[in-house]
């Protein structure tokens, strides 16, 4: 665990900060979260992304260009990550909004660039330093946009006294929060101060996910809580028991998600919600109809909402939502089966590697990072947050713990060869004395 950085290593993190924000930067922005725009202060807002952006990319640019632009393009997961932002791109071709598709895709694309380029330049724990600092200035400036800056830093419309720090409402804030409560679960800290560091993070960290009063954040949260004390006790067995072990764990998460459906009402009405989270079932149901409108290649990034192909599901809520609030659903409706196809097999090759590792490695610390952070990104993506589609954190997040669990995996592969040779050839030659004294 390292605190010191680079001056390389701040730009990274002064980049990546922006992506925890999704582009939102208080003070500079005339639109506040939670309240209505002006079409006025939307076209400022949208002057001053073009010039964030900007200086964005140009900072990315010469990041690269003075480690010589070295990318992990050897694994599989890093070209699944390619293929996918690619053919978001490309569905510019067929977009009803060609502008909006080309910004977003040209974002996407270099925002995985950048992530593959983080996998490469900052192996093992510099890159979960790198990652903590980010969250760490997040949650700093949070708390103090929150108490200094309370118009600013604290919801006063729809979610009255909820924080949302230096994001542009509490559900970014509480989503952020999660993640860097998983990577402070993670750190391994031999001094005084890292165990200082470390115990100050998570406090937080856990502290803005309760104050954001996001209900997805606080489930998710405490999903990461409960695995991280699984793992705790799983870790300890010898690695012939971890193969009935992880059954009967697997076994277990189907029946407690089993109870959860079947106890759905009361569950969420002690978290405070409705039966229709907010009306996020109508939303997916009108969602769905429209998605057999264009089932391969969807609308294009960035080409059904605030278009008339979305008066429809406007007409069926009641309202104006600017998601499917649903990042996998979202991501058929904006890039079709093939862009979900791809956006699903990037998820499953990282849950395949993570399953090699706990299985095969005595040690899997440098792992749970990863493994914590595709698990969160995973169940926010099915009740709130789009990943793949925006242009923040959570994306460069699944793009990193992909790149860096296939590595694990396979050099956890490799290690588990070098053990089994020596076994292997120890018994062959058990065998083979016997039989020449015959």
């Amino acid at each position: 665990m390292r605190l010191k950085l680079t001056s390389e290593e701040m730009g990274c993190v002064c980049i990546v900060l922006y992506f925890g924000t999704q582009g939102y930067v208080p003070i500079l922005m005339p639109a506040i979260g939670g309240a209505l725009s002006t079409a006025t202060q939307m076209n400022a807002q949208h002057g001053i992304n073009h010039v964030i952006l900007l200086l964005l990319w140009s900072g990315i640019f010469l990041t690269m260009l003075r480690a010589r632009f070295f990318l992990r393009l050897d694994l599989l997961t890093a070209r699944v990550a390619l293929a996918y932002c690619l053919f978001a791109a490309c569905s510019t071709l067929w977009s009803s909004v060609p502008a909006s598709s080309i910004s977003a895709g040209a974002s996407l694309t270099i925002s995985t660039i950048f992530a593959i380029f983080l996998v490469g330049r900052f192996p093992g724990e510099r890159l979960l330093s790198l990652f903590s600092w980010v969250i760490m200035v997040h949650a700093v400036l949070s708390a103090l946009f929150a108490v200094g800056v309370p118009h600013y830093g604290i919801d006063h419309f729809s979610h009255a006294g909820a924080w949302q720090g230096i994001c542009a409402q509490k559900n970014s804030l509480g989503l952020v929060m999660v993640f860097g409560t998983g990577l402070g679960l993670s750190l391994q800290p031999t001094t005084f101060i890292q165990r200082a560091w470390k115990s100050v993070f998570l406090l937080l960290c856990i502290g803005e996910v309760v104050l954001s009063q996001s209900r997805e954040a606080w489930a998710v949260c405490a999903l990461i809580l409960f695995t991280h004390f699984a793992l705790e006790l799983y870790s300890r067995l010898v690695l012939p028991s971890r193969g009935p072990a992880l059954i009967v764990l697997s076994l277990g998460a189907l029946v407690g998600c089993a109870a959860i459906a079947a106890f759905s009402a009361s569950i969420l009405k002690l978290l405070g919600r409705d039966p229709t989270l907010t009306g996020r079932t109508v939303l997916w149901q009108a969602v769905l109809q429209q998605c057999r409108n264009h089932p391969v290649g969807g609308y294009g990034l960035g080409g059904f909402w605030a278009t008339g192909d979305s008066f429809p599901v406007y007409s069926m809520t009641h309202w104006v939502p600017t998601s499917a609030h649903n990042g996998f659903l979202e991501c058929l409706l904006e890039l079709g089966s093939v862009g979900l196809i791809l956006l699903l097999a990037l998820v499953f090759l990282s849950a395949r590697n993570a399953t090699t590792i706990v299985t095969s490695q005595p040690k899997f610390d440098t792992s749970r990072a990863w493994i914590y952070s595709l698990l969160s990104i995973t169940a926010l993506n099915m009740v709130g947050d789009v990943t793949g589609i925006t242009n923040s954190i959570s994306w460069l997040l699944l793009v990193c713990a992909a790149c860096r669990l296939e590595e694990n995996s396979h050099n956890a592969g490799l290690a588990l060869n070098r053990f089994a040779a020596p076994a292997r050839t120890a018994m062959m030659g058990m065998r083979v004395l016997p039989n020449a004294r015959v």
